[in-house]
């Protein structure tokens, strides 16, 4: 499993929280987003080479969003696109390296 740590720079200021992945059969892809404290399902799959489409919920205290993101992977680097039927919003993260503390 890979872990980033991501920010979802929001209409309310940046929000930070971390995307677990999991690579699975025939390019598909599942894990989590955990963002403002509460921990969303992701499935997805590869459309190229480093990028990655998700489909996932973001919910907070007032609200439950039906999403589609997309995501450049490139290195140790992440960003991209959240949209939802009323917003376009940006992603950017970075990996979290095994060590410094870690596994």
């Amino acid at each position: 499993m890979e872990e980033y740590r991501i920010v979802l720079e929001s209409q309310l200021g940046p929000r930070e929280g971390t995307l677990q992945l999991e690579g699975g059969k025939e390019g598909e892809v599942s894990g989590w987003i955990t963002l403002v404290g509460e921990k969303n399902a992701v499935q997805g799959r590869w459309i190229g080479a480093h990028l990655l489409q998700l489909f996932h919920h973001l919910r907070t205290q007032v609200s439950d969003l039906e999403c589609v993101s997309v995501l450049k992977l490139e290195g140790d680097t992440l960003s991209g696109t959240l949209q939802n039927e009323k917003n376009t919003m940006l992603w950017h993260g970075e990996k979290i390296t095994a060590g410094k503390g870690g596994e």
